[in-house]
């Protein structure tokens, strides 16, 4: 599962392109996919597009749509509404076309799109391929509020919560030990 793990991190590393950990009340988040030429060096630095594809602005404006579907289509996500996420994620992934090669020795799916929209494309396809392998549900979103990480949980059980023990988990723990001891005397 090593590999897949990895597959993952870099979905994880996608969607947290819009960071929504809090550092003050009401934060927005920090958009780290501001400009096409954003887009490109993701793509170009994960290997999705090669360094002399382009990626225009309407390809950051899908890249955009299929982060936010990919981000509220994770299990167990309690930040983002699950049915509408799969309904972003199926409208963003209906705006790509997909070639298909049967053969004895394997099967392939290709974007027939090239460019910015080829890579975005081939990251959608790297998600079809982990949700067929079941391995979908080790990514997750952290629980706390003021973090909402998207994180690979490699914990043998596959149950975390936080995407830091040290941090987050922690923070949680130690809130909900004040809360036990006030509410006892």
């Amino acid at each position: 599962m090593g590999n897949e793990f990895e597959q993952l991190e870099i979905i994880a590393d996608f969607i947290n392109t819009h960071d929504e950990r809090m550092r003050y009340e009401g934060d927005p988040g920090l958009e780290l996919l501001s400009t096409a030429d954003d887009l490109r060096t993701w793509l170009l630095k994960n290997g999705f597009i090669l360094k002399q594809d382009a990626v225009s602005e309407e390809d950051l404006a899908l890249a955009r749509n299929l982060r936010g579907g990919l981000r509220a289509a994770i299990p167990n996500n309690i930040h983002d509404h699950k049915e509408a996420g799969f309904q972003a994620l199926n409208r963003a992934a209906g705006r790509f076309r997909f070639a298909y090669s049967f053969s004895e020795a394997s099967d392939a799916i290709e974007p027939v799109d090239a460019q910015g929209r080829g890579g975005l494309a081939r990251l959608l396809i790297l998600v079809f391929r982990l949700r067929e392998n079941n391995v979908w549900n080790r990514l997750r979103v952290c629980t706390a509020a003021d973090c909402q990480w998207v994180f690979v949980d490699r914990s043998r059980p596959g149950t975390g919560k936080w995407c830091s023990m040290k941090a987050c988990g922690n923070r949680a723990k130690n809130k909900t030990y004040r809360e036990r001891a006030k509410s006892m005397g």
